[in-house]
């Protein structure tokens, strides 16, 4: 599946009529799928059911829908009407078929909205591109405040396609038909918590229309086990690489230690910190599988020698931000071996004079902020827009795997740009991300950069929604996460893909 920008998804429709795909054919296929769900929703919640439609073609599919739910029987139906006539051919049809069929219909100022059980956001669809006031926007704090449960058609009215943020005002829906394809919206900022639970539906528009080169592959569990490197019974500790974390400066043992452990629980062969002798006195009892190297002895000649006995350099967990720290970073880059720049080596690589091209495969970690100084712009700028951020950021490191983190996280190596939306509340404490870098270090250590990342950030989200049947996002710590890893790991390894 794609999950695609408006411009994209309105494209996608474009050539499947091209193609003699009928709009007519198509709404009628959104319609069935709606259908499915609205069906479902009323044994649970009730059976009078209110379809909003505007006057695009999202209400077209509610006037299609309203066809469909009007052959069964025991239910209560009506069309709530707003705005002007219907503008488009493929809403006219199914406009004038529900009047056909006797449905009710009442304009919107005459509906009592607490009346319904189920109520069907077919209002606004992907092209709203301006600020939702006076009427409209009564009406939907009227939707808001029935106590209904709302089901939005393709993406909740008011909820921007591309960045998911609220054009004035917004529907609050608790679940999300939307068809062909994933839209941005529904991923990002408050588009999360207004689509609820997210089905994208089959309306039979052949998945070759969409270029490859457009849009976000969406990742479900079921690809970490694609992605996963392979272990052999005839192995060592030599077959799965050796790890050098660099981190973990006086204050900050914790940053180095948990990515560390998260690494050796993620596969890798061998393991070796590399920070202050207070961090290691903590590391020698917290984590005996680890070696050790004193940070403040290393020199020009030495650092390069010691880099290049290292499979994978892991760079910036609780490393700080002075001059050492910088000449570390810089020592790094500059060396031939695969690394992950994470936290405080982010923080650098901005700070620095332009970098020259890295030879060898290496993966960024930002998230929003530090993606913000990494390529000079406002956080806001990441927010509104985040798919031109990921384009911006493949332009600044084009030779690298990019992980910017999110509640929907989106990684590319330029060429393959993929999505994955897990996780919870749990993750948003300090910690978390050290635990992600060293995830991906684990799997670097035995696989290319992109299978690393995305086997991490797939990872990473399910151990955090394993633990929420234990325990609640106040409590969970970076820690809790680790410890898990066993058990998702084999879970995810033995996921079976629903279609």
């Amino acid at each position: 599946m794609k999950v695609l920008s408006r411009i994209q998804a309105q494209h996608l429709d474009q050539r499947a009529q091209e193609l003699g795909i009928d709009g007519v054919l198509l709404m009628e296929h959104a319609a069935a799928a709606l259908y499915e769900r609205v069906v479902e929703a009323t044994y649970q919640y009730g059976k009078r059911i209110g379809i909003v439609c505007g006057s695009g073609n999202n209400g077209g599919d509610g006037y299609a829908l309203a066809r469909l739910l009007a052959q069964r029987q025991n239910i209560s139906l009506q069309i709530v009407k707003v705005g002007s006539e219907v503008k488009t051919r493929e809403a006219t049809v199914f406009a004038h078929l529900a009047c056909a069929s006797n449905i009710a219909m009442a304009e919107a100022a005459n509906v009592d909205f607490t009346s319904f059980d189920v109520i069907v956001d077919c209002l606004f669809g992907i092209g709203l591109d301006r600020e939702i006031t006076n009427n409209y926007a009564h009406i939907i704090q009227k939707i808001n405040a029935a106590n209904a449960y709302v089901i939005a058609c393709d993406i909740a009215s008011g909820i921007h396609a591309d960045s998911g943020l609220i054009m004035g005002c917004a529907i609050k829906a608790q679940e999300t038909v939307s068809f062909a394809c994933g839209k941005m919206g529904l991923y990002f900022n408050e588009g999360i918590e207004h689509s609820g639970k997210i089905t994208i539906a089959d309306i039979t528009i052949p998945a070759s229309l969409c270029p490859e080169d457009e849009g976000l592959h969406y990742l479900d569990k079921c690809d970490f086990q694609r992605f996963l490197p392979k272990r052999h019974i005839h192995s060592h500790k030599g077959s799965y690489g050796k790890l050098l974390l660099i981190g973990g400066r006086s204050g900050m043992s914790g940053a180095a230690l948990l990515a560390m452990e998260a690494a050796l629980r993620c596969g890798v062969g061998t393991g070796t910190l590399m920070s202050d002798p207070i961090t290691l006195s903590a590391a020698a009892v917290a984590l005996p599988e680890a070696m050790h190297l004193d940070m403040v002895k290393q020199g020009d000649e030495t650092i390069r020698e010691l880099l290049a006995q290292y499979d994978v350099i892991a760079i910036g967990n609780g490393l700080g931000r002075d001059e050492h720290a910088a000449w570390l970073v810089e020592q790094v880059w500059r060396c031939d071996r695969p690394a992950i720049f994470d936290g405080d080596a982010l923080y650098l690589l901005a700070h620095q004079k332009k970098q020259s091209k890295r030879q060898s495969p290496y993966v960024i970690t930002p998230h929003p902020k530090e993606l913000s100084y990494l390529l000079g712009i406002e956080v806001q700028e990441v927010l509104k827009s985040p798919l031109e951020a990921l384009k911006q950021s493949e332009r600044a490191y084009s030779d690298g795997v990019l992980v910017l983190k999110n509640t929907s996280t989106m990684i590319t190596n330029g060429q393959y740009r993929c999505l994955y939306h897990g996780g919870n509340d749990g993750l948003a404490k300090g910690g978390s991300g050290d635990v992600l870098c060293g995830m991906i270090a684990g799997f670097l250590a035995q696989s290319d950069a992109l299978s690393a990342a995305i086997c991490a950030v797939i990872l990473h989200a399910y151990c955090a929604d394993l633990l929420m049947s234990q325990m609640c996002g106040y409590t969970m710590l970076p820690s809790d996460v680790i410890d898990v890893i066993p058990l998702a790991l084999k879970q995810l390894m033995h996921e079976k893909r629903v279609d």
